[in-house]
């Protein structure tokens, strides 16, 4: 007997039964002793189904809260998820967005007006007319050139250009550092302009990335062009030493030993020597030979109006990576 306690009523399950009843009937009584309460005798079969009415009753009640807290969107939502979203680039009559499936995107391609190509290439004549000019200056390194001091940092600009003076050098391209080494003897006085002049348009024709230097020789202290060192071919180091040169006179012998050495001390990579008649000394050789051991600067040398020096000079050029030339006066402006 099971008591249900406020509800009043008992149920009474008897595996036989009241006398005179079947085991599959149920019986009820009303239990005295209060009002509104009874008693209920129940079969075992009748209790099971009971039970199992209100198990159903209760998970359909879960199932329908499941379901209002989280709802079934079924096949819809999955398509929604994989529909990309596309930007479009060209003007729209009602949204800058449209939603497409995936596989419409993979089998429709879109046309040519549909929208504007935003990265169109441009046609060579165009760009050809937009791209600024070239400098020939610019033959290295694409930066501009200029006054400062590049080779100190190992930007050496104009690397193609071959520097010429009294038409030698051309074999020298890409030539950066080049000392004139030139003979202003007593020998000289009468010619030295013409000197004077081609040394004015060799230097004026050098790039500014190029460095140049002067020394004149003779039988005194060799005499620099100031600053006295190597400086770039800008116009505020060419007009002073284009002044400076206007104040040159020839005089006195001819010894070009201390300025070549002077000369090699500066690293250059071309050296041009002038002279109108250089005695032949083997001591000479020998020590050019000493100071440019490595050859890595290239002498070129000049037979100025006189064949007197012509053996030395042409020695001096084969030995060290130059060439040799004869200036008639014939060859000069």
């Amino acid at each position: 007997m099971y008591d249900v306690g406020n509800v009043g009523w008992q149920v009474l399950i008897s595996p036989a039964g009241p006398r005179g009843m079947n085991e599959s009937a149920w019986s009820a009584t009303q239990l005295g002793g209060h009002d509104g309460s009874a008693s209920m005798s129940l079969s075992g079969r009748a209790l099971l189904s009971a039970w199992l009415i209100s198990l159903l009753v209760h998970l359909a009640g879960l199932a329908g809260m499941f379901f209002l807290v989280f709802p079934f969107t079924g096949q819809e939502s999955e398509a929604e998820a994989l529909s990309p979203m596309v930007q479009l680039v060209g003007p729209l009559n009602a949204s800058g967005q449209i939603r497409s499936d995936l596989s419409e995107l993979s089998q429709q391609a879109p046309s040519e007006d549909a929208w504007e190509i935003k990265f169109a290439p441009k046609p060579a004549a165009e760009a050809l007319a937009a791209a600024p000019p070239q400098k020939p200056e610019l033959s290295i390194i694409g930066i501009g050139t200029g006054g400062g001091e590049f080779d100190d940092f190992g930007l050496g600009l104009g690397g193609d250009a071959a520097p010429d003076f009294f038409g030698v050098g051309q074999a020298a391209r890409g030539a950066r550092r080049i000392v004139y080494v030139v003979d202003r003897s007593g020998s000289m006085i009468d010619t030295f302009e013409f000197v004077r002049r081609e040394l004015k348009r060799s230097i004026g024709s050098l790039r500014r990335s190029q460095k140049f230097h002067v020394i004149f020789f003779n039988s005194r202290a060799p005499l620099e062009a100031p600053p006295k060192r190597l400086v770039n071919a800008v116009e505020a180091h060419t007009e002073p030493f284009f002044e400076f040169l206007d104040q040159v006179v020839p005089t006195g012998g001819t010894e070009p030993e201390t300025a070549l050495n002077r000369a090699l001390q500066l690293r250059p990579d071309l050296i041009y020597l002038l002279s109108d008649g250089i005695d032949f000394e083997a001591g000479l050789l020998t020590k050019l030979n000493e100071w440019n051991r490595d050859r890595k600067a290239r002498i070129f040398t000049i037979a100025y109006l006189d064949r007197t020096g012509r053996e030395i000079l042409e020695i001096i050029a084969r030995e060290h990576g130059g060439e040799f030339k004869f200036v008639s006066e014939y060859d000069l402006p």
